[in-house]
Parts: C-alpha cells; structure tokens; sequence
C-alpha cells in the first residue's frame, strides 16, 4: 500500500467521526476522485473542516481534477481556512502548485495587479495572497472599513503571468492569488483618489444587485 493510500484511509476515519451524515455523503467520492462529488463536498461541508479537507487532499494526492474542483471552492468561499490549515505559505505553494490551475486564455504575459487593505502595515498588506487586475476593486477594499479601520493603501505590481496561482471571477473581483510579494511595488495614489474609485465601484455594485432583484 502506497503512502498515500494509507494516508487516505487515516483520514477518512477520521473524517467520519467528524461528519454529519449528509456532510460524510460526498467525502469518500470526492476522495476517490469524483469531481462532482468534490464540487457537492466544497457547499455540503462547515466551514470550519473546508480548510483541513483540503489539506487531506492534497497530502493524499487525489485526482487532480477533483482536488482543483474541490480547492478552488474553498478558496472562493472559506480561504481564511485554507490558509489555517494549511499552516505556512509553503504548504500552500505545494498545494496550489498540486492544483495546477489554469490560467484564463486570455491573460497576457505581463499584468498589473492591487491590493487595497486597511487596518495592515505596509509588511502584512504586501503578503496578502488576494490581489486584484482591477484597481477600483482594490481601491473599494482599501477604503470599504478605512473610516473604522484606518490605514487605508492600494499596492500595484507589475507582474508575469506565471506569478499567479489562480485567477478568479466568481464575485466580480477579478482576483489573482499571489503566493509570494510582489518585487517591486508601489503605493498607487491617496485616500482622495481612493475614495473615489470605492464609490465608483460601489455604484457599480449596487447597480448589478438591482438588476439582479429586477430578473428574480
């Protein structure tokens, strides 16, 4: 029996002492490789055990379809999990590198990504995995808490293309996972510009919720 076998037995006992019932109902398929059962785990699961499920995966080397299927949902919806779980940024870096996402074909060779946050220092803000290809997206982050928070900054870097572990449009936020920090960066403008493009991408966000209440 390989290691990875064995492994995959290990934690699946384990899993199903942790599991409600309809939780458990996809876990063992998922793990076979199924990657419809993999994209019914990642919305059947708590929160809490998305993060550790993933890890699981990865150490077991599942199909790397099903492991794609399954990680990309987390990071979408839980990756605070993620990123706990796995515990440092190089087990992160192998299992992105394990999923092996595949870029949009539309994405050039060189690009410029932000990161708007507030509240962090210029240290913690630069090693942030989530950035952006659009500014006013980061310039919303950066000032979305700034009035309690404080500390608003938008970060730019020009980077290639090969520098993102996943490109991701699910919530309109057109994000690029970055694994490591970006060399060189910079401060890209102020609060007052800041502001400005926030409320631009505000307007732009509750325009798309009324017409979506306008169609349901």
């Amino acid at each position: 029996m390989s290691y990875e076998s064995f492994y995959k037995e290990l934690v699946l006992s384990r899993f199903a002492e942790l599991c409600e019932p309809h939780e458990w109902k996809y876990m063992e398929a998922a793990f076979d490789g199924d990657i419809d059962a993999a994209g019914m785990l990642t919305a059947t699961l708590r929160n809490d055990l998305r993060g550790a499920v993933a890890v699981a995966m990865w150490r077991a080397k599942i199909k790397r379809e099903a492991f794609r299927e399954y990680f990309s949902g987390v990071w979408e919806h839980d990756h605070r999990y993620a990123i706990a779980a796995a515990q440092t940024r190089r087990t992160l870096g192998h299992m992105f590198r394990y999923a092996a996402f595949i870029p949009p074909p539309d994405v050039p060779e060189r690009l410029t990504v932000w990161r708007g946050t507030s509240k962090l220092s210029m240290r913690d803000s630069l090693r942030g995995y989530s950035w952006t290809t659009d500014r006013d997206v980061a310039c919303w982050f950066a000032m979305r808490f700034a009035d309690t928070n404080g500390r608003p900054l938008v970060l730019r870097a020009d980077i290639h293309r090969d520098d993102v572990a996943l490109f991701y449009d699910g919530r309109g936020e057109r994000e690029a996972v970055l694994l490591r920090p970006p060399k060189p960066y910079l401060v890209d403008g102020d609060s007052t510009d800041w502001a400005t493009c926030h409320a631009r991408h505000e307007a732009a966000i509750q325009a798309h919720n009324r017409a979506l209440r306008a169609v349901n």
